[in-house]
């Protein structure tokens, strides 16, 4: 140093540093403490005031003190976990899915193969990929078997096996001829030499903390539902398919004209096991298998895109999700919804580094996925075709080539246009039940719009109910997961990932609008975020690279995922009697969902038919039954209305119904204000001159307000 020279002293920001950890720190304490302590909307009403923190601390014994071990929640949950001798129940179940996975599988990559992009993808994203695109695929073609009423186990035992042979002969061939090595592009960085320890650990880590969920994922699919939905459609249509061999309309049940690939996997595995009970837990259990293929395309994404740090926070966060929990031992269609469209961003992010011809295939394959989104449900037109279809104009704007927009069309269209067919051949109408204003359409009318609309069109705009809707998705739903709204504004933080994180966001903020302004605003509708929210999160826990913000990362996470798996381990998340017998399950279920309705299973005589008045959660009446949903016209009124007492007895028998159920506490809660409503044609007097007319006899109680009519 020249003489003179004034020495300053050096400023490394390390004050300002600590500040804002600390500052981080303190918000981090409070949004955690904010979420342990809010409570669940959704609990029921006799649960009282029911908080999460509640089962945090309850979660080993003693730390509350005379909390002994059987009443902690590991101590309830290993109990529920103690009966392994029944688990070899469960073995036909295992199989059936796993034959119905691999020629899912199978049928993605003969697809992808096909298409020459199956070398894009590493060996992680390959099979996830893959079993996206089959499970779509196996969805079309069912279909068509079932059109034909060509349904049965054997064809589907054969068409199924036969996927699989194809697929290891083509793979086989294919190492034969020229070796299966992987492209350049899709090297893992995962078999690097000087990582490889590092990945070790980290794969040890994620199977810790992610495998009891997984675990508990795997029973729970396994046990029968108790969701009123899946009982009265998403399993009740593909069972009435089963039983009656074929795909035909059911024009008593609205909702079997959705779109139904995911109810095409219970109906395979119905058809596989020979048994709708069963095979409907193997379609659960096919379900399940979304939650995992998820956090495979999400990690792959974050790993290529962002770094691997982040990609084990991305898997990890998303699998001990609570909603993801209960979108897999529930058989709803959200969890493979979920699944669409984190391959959608995969996709969309590998084809806008790839060169033609891959970047048009790689556009097709999206079209393929979008089109298996919208045969998940129609709300993903918007969340996923539209938004993916943009960009796929974009591209082809920017890199000049109209293949690349008729390529993701095309794509769409295989998967989507026999679903849409199908509804015009039977109905008119291409997205029956909705459209009626601009397709008409049979089987439906302007009173039955009106009604629709009423239960399922968009809310009114508040900005009180905007505010309530962000609160609701950052943490107050019940089955939401802490670390979205703690980690995922920290994207922004991240140096190098900027496009990334406002090109994430963009879609975030894309998928609430929609859903707050085009929807009814039912919580389901919007869980489509989560995959692009756990990237975010995943960049957000990846922004900053130092001790201290790895040490409070740490803590942040083991207390949420701890609460999570405290949480999902309750009856609030699902059934939880994971390791029963299912003999006992079988009597069990039905009777705690609706004691009434499972004493009419019981109390009916072979050869019967019952008439449900009021009732549409009819999947485990084993009986032949007539039933209608409460956005279809009443059966009995449509039997009844202006005809006479001999001509309703005559079209009773008719339709070889034998006895006539009424449900009137089902009744009274349609017509509850805020409710669907109900026909004011189903009275109690209707019901008395039938009786005082002879055509059926006086009622038999069933229940507190469920009567039971033998009809003469």
């Amino acid at each position: 140093m020249a003489d003179g020279a004034v020495t300053r002293p050096r400023r490394d920001g390390s004050t300002l540093w600590l500040i804002g950890l600390a500052l981080l720190a303190v918000v981090e304490a409070a949004w955690l403490a904010w979420f342990l302590v809010e409570p669940l909307p959704n609990a029921p009403a006799g649960y009282g005031a029911v908080r999460r923190g509640i089962f945090l601390v309850q979660l080993v014994p003693e730390l509350i003190p005379g909390v002994r071990f059987e009443q902690s929640q590991v101590g309830m949950a290993v109990r529920e976990l103690s009966h392994v001798e029944n688990l070899p129940q469960r073995l036909p179940v295992v199989l059936a899915a796993g034959w119905i996975a691999g020629a899912a599988v199978a049928l993605g990559r003969l697809a992808l193969r096909g298409l020459g992009v199956g070398d894009r993808f590493d060996r992680w994203q390959r099979p996830a990929l893959a079993f996206a695109l089959g499970a779509s695929g196996l969805g079309v073609i069912t279909l068509l078997i079932g059109r034909m009423g060509a349904l049965g186990p054997w064809p589907i035992r054969i068409g199924l096996t036969g996927l699989i042979l194809a697929e290891s002969l083509e793979a086989i061939h294919r190492r034969t001829r020229r070796g299966d090595l992987p492209a350049p592009g899709a090297i893992e960085p995962d078999r690097r030499p000087a990582g490889a320890a590092r990945v070790v650990v980290a794969r040890l880590g994620l199977a810790l903390v992610a495998g009891p969920f997984l675990v508990l994922m795997a029973l729970g699919a396994m046990l029968p539902t108790i969701d009123y939905d899946a009982l009265s459609y998403h399993l009740q249509a593909p069972k009435e398919y089963f039983q009656q061999g074929s795909i035909a309309f059911l024009p008593h049940n609205v909702y079997a004209g959705m779109p139904l690939s995911v109810e095409m996997l219970h109906l395979l595995g119905m058809e596989v096991l020979d048994d709708w009970w069963t095979g409907a837990l193997a379609g659960q259990l096919l379900v399940a298998f979304f939650a995992p293929t998820t956090a495979i395309l999400i990690a792959r994404t974050i790993w290529r895109c962002v770094s691997p740090r982040a990609a084990w926070c991305a898997a990890v966060i998303y699998l001990t999700t609570p909603w993801v929990y209960r979108l897999a031992v529930i058989p709803y269609v959200e969890g493979p919804l979920c699944c669409y469209h984190a391959a959608l961003l995969a996709l969309a992010l590998r084809a806008g580094t790839t060169d033609p011809p891959d970047r048009e295939r790689l556009w097709g394959v999206a079209g393929l996925l979008a089109g298996g989104a919208m045969a998940c449900k129609y709300p993903a037109l918007v969340s996923a075709v539209v938004p993916f279809g943009v960009l796929a104009v974009v591209a082809a704007v920017r890199h000049r080539s109209a293949r690349i927009v008729l390529a993701f069309l095309a794509g769409w269209a295989v998967v989507m246009v026999p679903w849409l067919t199908r509804n015009v051949m039977d109905t008119g109408n291409p997205v029956y039940p909705l459209g009626y204003r601009v397709f008409g359409g049979r089987h439906w009318d302007a009173d039955q719009d009106a009604k629709w609309w009423r239960a399922h069109g968009p809310r009114p705009i508040a900005a009180k109910a905007l505010a309530a809707a962000v609160v609701d998705i950052s943490g107050r739903s019940d089955w939401q997961s802490p670390l979205y709204a703690a980690l995922a504004p920290l994207a922004l933080l991240r140096r190098g990932s900027r496009r990334l994180v406002l090109a994430l966001w963009a879609y975030v903020v894309y998928l609430f609008l929609t859903w707050w302004l085009l929807t009814h605003r039912l919580d389901r509708f919007w869980i489509p975020l989560l995959p692009a929210l756990a990237m975010l999160a995943s960049i957000g826990a990846d922004a900053i690279r130092r001790t201290a913000w790895t040490l409070l990362l740490a803590a942040v996470m083991a207390v949420s995922i701890l609460s999570n798996l405290a949480y999902i381990a309750t009856v609030l998340c699902g059934l939880n009697e994971w390791t029963k017998d299912y003999r006992a399950l079988r009597a069990q279920v039905p009777e705690t969902l609706n004691p009434s309705l499972a004493q009419l299973n019981a109390v009916l005589p072979p050869g019967s038919k019952v008439l449900l008045v009021g009732q549409a959660a009819v999947f485990y009446i084993d009986h032949p039954l007539v039933y209608n949903t409460v956005f279809n016209h009443e059966t009995i009124e449509t039997l009844a209305r202006g005809r006479s007492p001999d001509q309703v007895r005559r079209a009773l028998r008719e339709r070889g119904i034998t006895h006539v159920y009424v449900d009137w506490a089902e009744i009274a809660r349609y017509r509850s204000p805020g409710h669907y409503g109900f026909t004011p044609f189903v009275t109690p007097e209707l019901f008395a001159s039938l009786v005082n007319a002879g055509v059926l006899e006086p009622p038999v109680p069933i229940g507190e307000a469920q009567r039971l009519y033998r009809v003469r």
